[in-house]
């Protein structure tokens, strides 16, 4: 009696009812299931297309898919129920059939429907479920990558009076795109135009969208191919004008010469140049070259090329100026030298002139003072500060000029022999 009691108090609890009630209705459904209905259905929805599965058929011909593929079905799964229930996406794929690709262009496809476990073969049939959809459509092209400079259009800017653009960059400074080759095929060139509705004066950024065109200036429809940025930031380098008197910087001039004096000019005295406002502002000329005067002959012009200083640019197609001097004023003379001189030799060394004279050397300057020169006028000068000054005996090179003069110099180089001792 206690154990009938037992049993029905256990009957009593819903919970055990509960659990009762699921053990009975799944022994129902085994029974149906393998016995009385072992053939059945059921959907499966939402199944996506696997457009990479079995992808070697068409990249083997060297194509690639370029549309935009995403697409999904719903399927009837029929067979063993016992094990309709247990089926996962791992076990089946739905894909494209390639085995019609053969080139570029458009296809529609059949799509394949396929049991990817190999122990539900013969156990479950798989199948578009009726009313779906049983084709896609796929676009195959070879696709390219290129990588194309970033062409900058500013010709329709408005500069302020007295400044003028200097150069134009952008960043990025190329594009890669990658695509179809029959689109890619168009592109000619990418541009970033610029527009700008004020005056510029100063340097500045402008974001600026791209713009892909072909050869005929028409932009290009790109269906497939992309663009890793639609835009780019296009730099202005924005200079001020200025229009500066030339020079010339003349070496190897004797100690006390005036410049003044030569008789020179330049086939230019001017000339328009552009830069930063910085620099041009602190600018008062424009120095084109140096002159040895050394080197100078009666009578004969020099072509100096425009070293312009880092920053300038010339605003003309100038690259040279021819020197040219007014000898009818002037004369030389030749003499042989013997006033012989160094200066600034260190404290603990002497410097003995081995050279008696130096001879034939020729001067240059105003007829006037020339006719008047003689050897006692002209010094020929050691500066120690310009040699290494060692012990033992060396050639020296000597600069000569005249004390009494500012307008005369020297032609040629010329040298001593020196014997040089330590105190």
């Amino acid at each position: 009696m206690k154990k009938k009691r037992k049993i029905s108090a256990l009957l009593d609890d819903p919970r055990i009812l509960v659990a009762i009630s699921l053990i009975i209705a799944v022994f129902i459904w085994s029974v149906v299931t393998l016995f009385i209905r072992p053939d059945t259905d059921i959907p499966i929805r939402n199944v996506q297309v696997n457009f990479d599965y079995d992808s070697a058929k068409y990249t083997a011909l060297g194509l690639d898919i370029i549309n935009e593929t995403s697409a999904t079905v719903n399927l009837r799964a029929s067979g063993d129920g016992s094990v309709l229930g247990t089926l996962s996406s791992s076990d089946y794929v739905v894909y494209p059939d390639y085995t019609a690709v053969k080139s570029a262009g458009e296809a529609t496809l059949s799509l394949v429907v396929k049991i990817t476990n190999s122990q539900l073969e013969n156990r479950v049939t798989l199948e578009l479920a009726p009313g779906e959809a049983t084709t896609v459509d796929v676009v195959f092209d070879t696709v390219e990558t290129k990588d194309i400079p970033v062409t900058v259009e500013a010709t329709d800017l408005k500069m302020a009076e007295g400044y003028v653009l200097n150069k134009t960059s952008s960043s990025p400074s190329s594009v890669t795109v990658s695509g179809p080759t029959s689109e890619i095929e168009q592109i000619d060139k990418i541009v970033a135009v610029v527009e700008v509705d004020e005056e510029i004066d100063s340097s500045r950024n402008i974001p600026v969208k791209l713009q892909v065109l072909n050869k005929e200036g028409l932009e290009v429809p790109l269906k497939y191919t992309t663009l890793p940025s639609q835009n780019a930031e296009v730099q202005l380098s924005v200079h001020q004008l200025a229009e500066l008197p030339l020079a010339v910087e003349f070496i190897n001039t004797p100690p006390g010469f005036d410049i003044a004096s030569l008789p020179y000019a330049l086939s230019r005295k001017t000339l328009e140049v552009s830069g930063p406002a910085s620099i041009i502002s602190n600018l008062t000329e424009l120095s084109v070259g140096y002159f040895d005067l050394s080197t100078f002959a009666m009578d004969k012009d020099y072509q100096l090329n425009v070293n312009l200083p880092d920053g300038i640019v010339s605003q003309e197609n100038l690259t040279s100026v021819t020197l040219s001097f007014d000898s009818s004023g002037l004369a030389q003379k030749t003499l042989n030298v013997s006033n012989i001189r160094a200066i600034n030799v260190p404290a603990n060394y002497q410097i003995n002139v081995r050279s008696r004279s130096i001879s034939n050397v020729t001067l240059v300057g105003p007829k006037e003072e020339i006719e008047k020169l003689s050897a006692s006028s002209v010094v020929a000068q050691i500066d120690a500060e310009d040699i290494q000054v060692a012990v033992g005996q060396q050639t020296v090179a000597v600069q000569i000029y005249v004390p009494s003069s500012s307008s005369i110099f020297a032609i040629g180089s010329y040298t001593v022999q020196c014997d040089i001792t330590s105190n």
